[in-house]
């Protein structure tokens, strides 16, 4: 078995976009907000402190519930199942008042995001939660990872070595009175605002 990846947590402010949790690794928690919360996804709701706990394996998706739901199930062969399987567009199969639903935008990358059907929130005052897979797409079009359509610009930020670094998307015209030219990766460090195009972001240690 291939040892999972430990989780780190980032915050993404994209002006005129609006705020983004960046969890790295294949193994997190998600349950409800609460004020000495310890689980990695934190929803504000009657959720319990931990629901269950989400896996990624080879680009999959797997529900685990706390309560060990999913404890008896098995794969074809008769071996332990990994959990129940979310599929893009997916609802976390969570008793309560709220829906969180799974999904992965683009075939290019294994990230996905998490969204909650109104009026329910994650804390820290986000708008989605991704769950990065090396790569982040940010852009107007509804595959992007991240959907900005008050803005033209597309780029891709990219989590490698513990470093997050972010460059215009291929094809993405900034000025088209200049050649295209390979856009150079720039380094995000937390706490400092930079600018691609129209897109204007900060990064922070969650």
């Amino acid at each position: 078995m291939t040892d999972l990846e430990p989780t780190s947590a980032w915050r993404l402010w994209i002006d005129r976009c609006g705020g983004f949790t960046l969890l790295t690794g294949d193994r997190l928690t998600v349950g409800g907000a609460r004020l000495e919360g310890t689980t990695d996804v934190q929803v504000r709701s009657d959720w319990r402190r931990c629901e269950g706990t989400l896996v990624r394996r080879n680009g999959d998706y797997f529900w685990n519930a706390a309560d060990g739901a999913d404890a008896g199930r098995q794969a074809p062969g008769g071996q332990p199942s990994a959990g129940t399987l979310l599929r893009s567009g997916s609802v976390f199969p969570i008793p309560g008042s709220a829906t969180l639903r799974l999904h992965q935008p683009s075939p290019l990358s294994r990230s996905a995001v998490l969204s909650l059907d109104p009026p329910h929130r994650f804390d820290q005052h986000v708008d989605h939660v991704l769950l990065v897979d090396q790569t982040v797409l940010i852009g107007p079009n509804p595959g992007d990872h991240i959907c900005c359509s008050s803005v033209d610009t597309a780029a891709v930020l990219v989590f490698r070595d513990g470093r997050w670094r972010a460059k215009l998307k291929p094809g993405a015209a900034v000025d088209v009175a200049r050649p295209a030219t390979p856009s150079p990766l720039v380094d995000l460090v937390p706490g400092q605002r930079i600018s691609l195009g129209d897109l204007d972001m900060m990064l922070e240690e969650a």
